[in-house]
């Protein structure tokens, strides 16, 4: 039986994922948060601390690096692909030699980048609605019968 506190977090978890946008955003903001977790296992010497929240931003790292449309905005994506690859060096070479500026630096780079897709997604959010508030035209009339041309 999962502990109480994992079946309440799932619950939850599945009422808020309704799109896209909101999975992407919350796996960002786990990362950072992990990313700050074993930063905190490293300053209390716990290497356990320290691997596991390690080893969770390089599954969620390797996920979201899988998850890009290769196809779409080709540029963009092997940038972020690339950012994402450098990311997952700099927590292997950090829970390798036991250092913590690495950690800081992807945990920036996690918020930053969050930041930024939180931003385009509130940008893509806002047209939407703009374009739904916008006055649908009424349907012209169709007339139906027999018309007779002079």
């Amino acid at each position: 039986m999962p502990p109480m506190g994992y079946s309440e977090y799932s619950r939850t978890e599945e009422q808020q994922t309704d799109n896209k946008e909101k999975i992407l955003l919350m796996l960002l903001e786990g990362a950072a948060r992990f990313t700050r977790f074993a930063r905190m296992g490293l300053e209390k010497q716990s290497i356990q601390l320290k691997g596991e929240n390690i080893s969770k931003v390089l599954a969620i790292l390797t996920e979201l690096d899988c998850a890009l449309d290769r196809d779409v905005g080709a540029e963009f994506v092997a940038s972020l692909s690339d950012l994402y690859r450098y990311m997952m060096d700099r927590l292997s070479y950090a829970n390798i030699n036991n250092e913590k500026e690495p950690l800081e630096e992807v945990e920036q780079l996690l918020v930053k980048i969050r930041e930024g897709f939180e931003g385009a997604a509130e940008s893509l959010h806002d047209k939407t609605k703009v374009i739904s508030q916008e006055p649908v035209p009424p349907k012209p009339q169709i007339q139906r019968g027999f018309s007779m041309a002079a």
